[in-house]
């Protein structure tokens, strides 16, 4: 610049920084002279750096990009899974008797089954003193025998269900554990 007689004062902002850039490229690649080989060296060198750069900012927005997906798959799994469970519990509540209720509709059918079997036993004992045969039972006794085989076969059957009820309660805590 010297040799023109050019002050770099005197240039437009623009052609400043340009210089400079060239100049600090110049002391980094310890080149001496500028001739047209080294200002194209200077400039791959330039453009490779920001093709590696652009390159790596691509691998990342890649990888990003197949997280996110994997992220919303994982999303929708749970919540999936979320409303399975909600349906689950819905059910359980719609259900006579329900987790909530169970107890108490196992005392009330024990109640029954114990009322049955006293009033039961009294009337086989009456009947047994009274030594009738017994083709000429009561009908009222026959239907309490009945009602009274039905309600055991309804004891076993909601006690299965107690233990249905108590195991799918189980598994919720398992699943609820699970989950943390």
């Amino acid at each position: 610049m010297s040799k023109l007689k050019i002050s770099p004062e005197n240039l437009p902002q623009r052609c400043q920084n340009l210089l400079q850039q060239v100049s600090e490229s110049q002391i980094s690649l310890e080149i001496q002279s500028l001739d047209p080989t080294s200002i194209a060296l200077i400039r791959n060198k330039e453009l490779t750096e920001k093709i590696k750069d652009e390159y790596e900012i691509l691998k990342l927005q890649q990888k990003n990009a197949e997280l996110q997906v994997s992220i919303d798959r994982n999303k929708k799994f749970i919540d999936n899974l979320k409303l399975e469970l909600e349906n689950s519990r819905k059910s359980l509540a719609d259900q006579n008797p329900n987790p909530a209720n169970i107890q108490d509709h196992i005392k009330q059918l024990k109640q029954k089954l114990a009322s049955y079997e006293d009033s039961y036993e009294k009337a086989n004992a009456k009947y047994h003193t009274l030594s009738l045969p017994d083709a000429i039972l009561p009908k009222a006794l026959s239907s309490q025998v009945t009602t009274l085989t039905v309600l055991k076969q309804e004891e076993s059957v909601l006690k299965q269900q107690a233990d249905d009820l108590a195991l799918v309660e189980e598994a919720r805590e398992v699943f609820s554990r699970l989950r943390k």
